[in-house]
């Protein structure tokens, strides 16, 4: 039995009970209690108002919080992504570092045998330091820690012993741009709780009511819920018998985030969501970061087919299972590449047919044609007519649904990305 560190992302705080917010918080919870079944398990984590400062989470897993002065940072970085910094604030030494220097005074405590860090590359010389006989592993979720300056994060992974990501599209990204990690980044992937997200009993009124269509999601630009509204309005336009609810928080990217990213021709569109001067900036990401986008997409229905629309707002695990048990069909119009798309996976195991992006991450989990239909970024009039297929034809959407919770039952069970994150510990530590 092993003892093992999971650090979390300083601006997520962590709960001890099943529904976290945030993707990168819900897979570092989802692997923590799994890992914890075999190993002496701790989870460091930002303190939150009226959190203590430790909690336990059955025999072998725990949470010590440390002090994470969120609102300072998240208003630094908001204000040097404005002024458009070659090197983003998040990837600073002075990020949070009042956060990792408390991990670091907690770990030489704690003294792990596997320090598991999510994505912060910057914490990693503070944590060698700390405990300089732990492996380190650094985990990526996204395509950002790529995208900085290649020496920067070349010297900082000289500290991990791998590194592992969410999906085979992150890996070959990360080793394209970092060669000399080539032998140390594993693919572990993502998943869900098939036992608990799945299929729920479908009402006899299903064939005569309008087609159910979901969204799940953070409600943002580089998710394309623009590009969903505008294929929405078009079915509305061909008298389609559709409605649509978007679930999920509603807000914009960090433009630091968005600038690294804007090398890809479809996110680099999106910054006219953003605000061409320093004052529509201002007022776009900081006045208005909760109603800016959400009146763009508003604005993109005629009138009298809003009703149609329905927007949940963030959801407990509870009320999102049953929101998904109630759709039709699930679709995530991203335009960014996806790193890996958890909504996908929950909407599989839910037995939801899939309108997807064809790229990034989402191509390993939605078969074309088998569990559901994948589409180009940004292509509104593609995202109808593949919605418009579904709608027509019930036995397709059946089908698609069925073979989509078969496969999240055998390949996207949490359970898998563990057992495979585990082989990567036993080799660490050998």
């Amino acid at each position: 039995m092993a003892r093992i560190a999971f650090i979390s992302q300083p601006r997520d705080p962590v709960v001890a009970a099943e529904s976290q917010h945030g993707s990168v918080t819900t897979v570092l919870w989802e692997l923590a209690t799994r890992i914890a079944s075999g190993n002496e398990t701790m989870v460091f984590a930002p303190r939150a108002p009226g959190q203590s400062v430790e909690e336990s989470y059955g025999s072998r897993l725990g949470i010590h919080r440390v002090p994470a002065w969120r609102s300072l940072h998240k208003t630094l970085d908001l204000g040097t992504g404005m002024l458009g910094m070659r090197l983003p604030y998040f990837a600073s030494g002075a990020y949070f570092r009042e956060y990792g220097l408390a991990v670091a005074r907690a770990l030489r405590r704690y003294r792990p045998d596997i320090v598991h860090v999510q994505g912060n590359s910057h914490f990693l010389p503070l944590f060698r330091a700390a405990v300089p006989r732990a492996r380190l592993i650094m985990h990526v979720h996204d395509e950002l820690q790529s995208l900085l300056p290649a020496e920067l994060v070349r010297a900082r992974l000289r500290e991990v012993t791998a590194v592992v990501t969410s999906s085979d599209f992150l890996t070959r990204g990360f080793e394209a741009r970092q060669p000399s990690a080539a032998g140390r980044v594993h693919t572990i992937g993502n998943g869900v709780d098939a036992a608990t997200f799945r299929p729920g009993r479908r009402d006899a009124s299903a064939a005569r009511r309008p087609l159910r269509i979901l969204y799940v999601g953070r409600v943002s630009p580089e998710k394309g819920v623009h590009t969903l509204a505008e294929a929405f309005r078009e079915l509305l336009g061909a008298g389609e018998r559709v409605e649509l609810e978007i679930a999920g928080p509603v807000g914009l990217l960090p433009l630091s985030q968005m600038r690294l990213l804007a090398g890809d021709p479809h996110v680099a569109a999106l910054t006219r969501f953003y605000g061409s001067g320093i004052w529509s900036a201002l007022d776009r990401q900081l006045l208005r970061a909760r109603s800016s986008y959400r009146r763009a997409i508003e604005s993109l229905f005629v009138d009298g087919t809003a009703s149609r629309v329905r927007f949940l707002g963030l959801l407990s695990r509870a009320a999102l299972i049953d929101v998904y048990q109630r759709a039709d069909v699930l679709v995530i119009p991203s335009v960014c590449a996806e790193p890996f798309g958890l909504p996908v996976a929950e909407g599989m195991a839910c037995g939801l047919p899939c309108v997807a992006s064809k790229a990034g991450g989402i191509p390993e989990l939605v078969q074309h044609e088998v569990t559901g239909l994948l589409v180009e970024r940004g292509d509104a009039a593609g995202l109808a007519g593949a919605l418009r297929r579904l709608q027509l034809d019930s036995a397709t959407r059946e089908r698609f649904g069925r073979l989509g919770r078969q496969r999240a039952e055998q390949f996207l069970d949490w359970s898998v990305a563990a057992a495979r994150l585990e082989a990567v510990y036993r080799r660490a530590l050998a």
